[in-house]
């Protein structure tokens, strides 16, 4: 970056992580401050709204970087309202986490100390381009993206179940968010159904878990896709079967561990372009948000956006 004395414009999602961006902003706020760096700040209103003022400041352009201070929820929001704005140049993201998972974080290398993530920002010598996982939804025509990962049954059935808990804001304000997704987990357990699958030409009768992955982790640190990185290009399908209740549970045992490869019933297809169909409704999540329930007919592939922010 020519400029030496960036300015930035920061989207602050004070709720993330249920209020502990809260906490977290006064401490950013009075470094920059320390630090006599230019910034203009922007606080988001509503789910949805990050996307909208992330667009509004790329038309703009009256900033060097775009500095997200929230959770992965808050960035996914950020990335698809610059990515819509169809920039000629785009402006370069840099992040903050305060959210309850932070996959997107602990993939990339970003710190959790909210001071040393600024360090990593401040100490930038070049961009840094990510990879940023892209749909089509081909039944009702929307289109989007994702930072993290895309899913479809199961995991996207517990993403329903905790983001409408109660029990998730208590949990998340003891650091335990990881524990409310394995709560919900299990309510999930009891409740989801196998379905069709298709991806291409396999068929999957009894899939129960189906996962498109960019990033390692998923659920607050799970990793499950060790082989993949936002700093490569591809994503990657993750998909469990289900054969008997037994069975499920030590997948899901595995599942947990990091250890899913060792069981016959889960299947990987890495591409840069995948189709996925399935012949009921389902949940479908995007980087841990409720994004519908319906028939799958899902496009998806990849883009990159440039990041500010050196990667450890």
């Amino acid at each position: 970056m020519k400029n030496k004395n960036p300015k930035f414009s920061i989207i602050v999602n004070l709720k993330a992580g249920s209020g502990h961006a809260k906490k977290i902003w006064p401490i950013v706020e009075r470094e920059l401050k320390r630090r006599n760096l230019a910034y203009e700040c922007f606080y988001t209103k509503a789910i949805g709204h990050a996307q909208t003022l992330a667009k509004e400041i790329a038309h703009k352009r009256e900033c060097d970087i775009i500095l997200v201070l929230g959770g992965d929820g808050t960035l996914h929001e950020v990335i698809n309202g610059l990515l819509f704005a169809k920039q000629k140049t785009p402006i370069p993201v840099s992040y903050i986490p305060t959210g309850s998972g932070n996959d997107f974080a602990k993939s990339y290398g970003i710190s959790n100390t909210p001071i040393k993530a600024l360090d990593q920002i401040i100490n930038c010598q070049n961009i840094q381009n990510v990879c940023i996982g892209h749909y089509i939804e081909k039944i009702g025509g929307r289109e989007g993206f994702f930072i993290n990962n895309l899913g479809i049954g199961f995991d996207a059935r517990i993403v329903h179940k905790t983001n409408s808990s109660l029990t998730k804001k208590g949990l998340n304000k003891l650091n335990l968010g990881q524990f409310s997704y394995a709560m919900k987990g299990f309510s999930a357990f009891l409740t989801q159904n196998t379905f069709e699958l298709i991806i291409g030409e396999r068929h999957f009768k009894k899939a129960y878990i189906s996962i498109v992955n960019n990033v390692p982790y998923i659920g607050g640190g799970m990793n499950v896709s060790p082989e993949m990185s936002p700093f490569k290009k591809g994503i990657e399908l993750f998909v469990v079967e289900k054969k008997s209740i037994l069975n499920l549970l030590k997948i899901l045992n595995l599942f947990i561990q990091g250890k899913v490869d060792k069981s016959p019933y889960v299947h990987r297809f890495k591409n840069n372009k995948l189709a996925i169909k399935t012949k009921n409704s389902q949940f479908i999540h995007l980087d841990g948000e409720e994004f519908a329930k319906t028939e799958v007919n899902l496009i998806l592939d990849t883009q990159t956006y440039p990041f500010w922010q050196i990667h450890n």
